[in-house]
């Protein structure tokens, strides 16, 4: 289990356990008329979690959860009476399809958005229907054919698979651009802010380090990150400036290794698969992909940042973006920092 979803289920016992704790001993009264808001405490909470890494999957369920949970308590306050759920019925299916609509804007996703808004149109008719402001002619089409919202997501998603898989497929040397959706919160300015506010605050011997404990703390696709320093014609390591397993190589040259081809072309390099990639000098049996992103200060070389995962193409031209101008915004503070000599 993920550190993400560990955080998720711990929020939810606590949540859970402490409502039942308060019902159990009596403290809490009225419990058969606000049970439903434990549904919509679920939905804040999991936002709250997921707030820098909102997916469809998450915004869909948090969405769904707060909607069905203020549904119901007009239900269990007696506001509306349960016998009227025979007529209210169709307010579910649309509690879905905003849900779905609102996870399809969130993460920008067409499929979401068009597939939300069918169910919304075809609960909105089956709401006015049995309201009685439409007639049974009318409704009938809606009534009769929204399973093929279902089939039309079905084939949405297995076009996406087909894609993924051509993308997975790709000759060598070629990347897809592709995004992280799963990363897309926290690869934002704010993050990168944050960041680099704490990398300058930090003591000027311990920057370096905080920066690659930063990274590697909040993105669970990086498995390595070392910030490489430029000393006469090579790239060392040390001890206080990596995250991860002690590394093979701790002095690289300019013209050796992805490290020594980023710093001596000063551009950023993307490996999605380090099998493939003849420059790559091993360093662990797991790593599968990797990014290298030069570090200047001004025209002044400083070094690498260096980055693995042990995932396969797991590196991403918004994870290029990000990084590049994380790395500008620190690259001073870290040229202000002693150097140990090699």
């Amino acid at each position: 289990m993920s550190r993400t979803n560990r955080m998720l289920v711990g929020s939810w016992l606590v949540v859970w356990g402490v409502l039942l704790l308060l019902v159990s001993n009596h403290v809490l009264l009225g419990w058969e008329h606000i049970w439903p808001c434990i549904l919509i405490v679920s939905g804040v909470v999991m936002l709250r979690v997921f707030q820098g890494r909102l997916n469809f999957g998450v915004v869909f369920a948090a969405t769904w959860a707060m909607l069905l949970g203020a549904f119901l308590t007009l239900f269990s306050s007696t506001l509306i009476g349960w016998g009227e759920m025979r007529t209210l019925w169709p307010a579910i299916p649309l509690v879905i399809g905003i849900s779905c609509f609102a996870a399809g804007k969130t993460v920008a996703s067409n499929a979401g958005i068009v597939v939300g808004a069918l169910v919304i149109l075809m609960s909105a008719t089956s709401f006015l229907y049995e309201m009685g402001t439409i007639s049974e002619r009318v409704a009938a089409p809606f009534i009769r054919f929204w399973p093929l919202v279902l089939v039309l997501a079905g084939f949405v998603l297995m076009k996406r698979h087909a894609s993924r898989l051509r993308e997975g497929s790709m000759p060598e040397g070629r990347s897809p651009v592709r995004e992280n959706p799963f990363d897309t919160g926290a690869l934002s300015p704010d993050v990168e802010n944050e960041i680099a506010t704490r990398v300058r605050a930090a003591r000027a011997n311990l920057r370096a380090a905080v920066l690659a404990n930063e990274l590697k703390t909040r993105f669970e696709r990086f498995s390595w990150v070392g910030i490489y320093r430029l000393r006469g014609d090579a790239l060392t390591l040390d001890d206080s400036e990596y995250v991860g397993p002690t590394p093979e190589h701790r002095r690289i040259a300019l013209t050796d290794g992805v490290c020594g081809a980023a710093a001596s072309q000063r551009e950023t390099i993307i490996v999605p698969d380090v099998c493939r990639d003849s420059r790559y000098l091993a360093c662990s049996p797991t790593v599968k992909s990797e990014i290298v992103v030069p570090i200047l200060n001004g025209d002044a070389l400083l070094g690498v940042l260096d980055i693995d995962s042990n995932e396969l193409d797991a590196f991403s031209e918004d994870d290029r973006r990000f990084l590049e101008a994380l790395v500008a915004k620190v690259s001073r503070a870290l040229a202000a920092e002693p150097i140990a000599a090699a």
